[in-house]
């Protein structure tokens, strides 16, 4: 497998560094490439006796791609690059993890700062295998473009991740989400014009059997009630939709067994950027994120019983026990596959990446 962003043991203070300026090195670079490509075609020269310039062709022209697939390929080199340097360094320095939250945006940067609160550890040393870029030719509002690229593990483990990265005016590339598919589950074929470039889909697609906006809380309703909410029949039954709502159904049931106890959870789709690209089949690929909030509510004192705060809690709080609530936040990064409106099938998610990113104790 070729790959990108491989690294040997190295140390921090010298190379985690160096890692940074090749991110910044890209950057700088892409950008100017960006101003270069203004799409002006050169003046053309007048004929060899002196007559008048031809006419210009009144053919249409395209306009070129505000973001190039080379330009998204040298991006994503540095990005993964300085990913692989930093998250070998041990310990990391705060300037390094500085560093690495600011090439970090919306729920990636959540995860990352959650990540790093709290803990001396360094972040999972990973490599990169070559991407494939989807990158849309026709876009507004802030650029972006997505790739999928397999991930391996330091166990050895390979995973396929699905990338968003997002540039605002004036500002560098910053990665927007990271999510994992599902294992065994194959991305879907992109649709792509004859020269490589995708097709970015508005919110309100009507082509679509959900349109893009309403996949993250219709989403959210079939993770919370299942096959009793108003989205069953609309996603597929899964870990992520279904299998949620089974979840939340066991543990309040459990709960329930000590009438002093109380337990929620709901879903709610997140402030956070929505892509969609048309697939191949006439579908889309959506990426998204939701908000999974979590209650343990002690509601009798005493209680008799000691609510400790879960493992994978303690680093976001100094707190053990809990007094009378537990509220943990999960920030959820998500990938699905949503079909034609013709096609009679279902909406169904393929990748997820998440974890806790606030902790509040009473």
């Amino acid at each position: 497998m070729a790959r990108i962003g491989e690294h040997r043991e190295v140390d921090v203070r010298e190379h985690g560094r160096r890692g940074v300026l090749a991110l910044a090195l890209a950057l700088i670079t892409a950008t100017a490439a960006a101003c270069s490509g203004s799409g002006d075609a050169p003046p053309e020269r007048g004929s060899a006796t002196g007559g008048a310039t031809p006419a210009a062709s009144t053919a249409p022209v395209a306009e070129p791609p505000r973001v190039t697939l080379a330009e998204a390929e040298r991006v994503l080199a540095g990005v993964v690059g300085a990913d692989g340097v930093l998250g070998a360094a041990v310990p990391h320095l705060e300037a390094d993890r500085r560093l690495m939250r600011e090439q970090t945006r919306d729920g990636q940067m959540a995860l990352t700062s959650a990540a790093f609160d709290g803990s001396a550890e360094a972040l999972p040393h990973y490599t990169w295998g070559t991407p494939r870029l989807l990158v849309p030719r026709d876009q507004r509002g802030p650029l972006w473009f997505a790739a999928i690229v397999d991930r391996e593990e330091p166990s050895g483990k390979v995973r396929t991740a699905v990338l968003t990265l997002i540039r605002d005016d004036g500002a560098d590339w910053q990665v927007s989400s990271t999510s994992l598919l599902d294992e065994g589950v194959r991305p879907p074929e992109v649709a792509t014009d004859a020269e490589g470039y995708a097709t970015a889909l508005g919110e309100e697609d009507p082509t679509l059997a959900i349109s893009p906006r309403l996949m993250a809380p219709l989403h959210a309703t079939s993770a919370e009630e299942g096959e009793r909410g108003f989205a069953a029949g609309l996603i597929e039954k899964g870990p992520h939709t279904t299998g949620f709502a089974d979840e939340i159904t066991r543990r309040r049931a459990d709960e329930k067994e000590h009438d002093c106890l109380g337990y929620d959870s709901i879903f709610a789709a997140s402030d956070y950027p929505v892509h969609a690209l048309r697939t191949a089949d006439g579908g889309a690929l959506v990426l998204y994120s939701l908000i999974r909030t979590t209650t343990r509510t002690i509601r009798v004192t005493p209680c008799g019983l000691d609510i400790q705060v879960p493992p994978e809690a303690r680093k976001l709080t100094k707190d053990r026990f809990v007094l009378k609530e537990l509220r943990t936040v999960e920030t959820q990064l998500y990938v699905s596959t949503v079909p034609a409106k013709t096609s009679g099938r279902q909406a169904k998610v393929i990748g997820y990446l998440g974890g806790l990113t606030k902790v509040t104790t009473g």
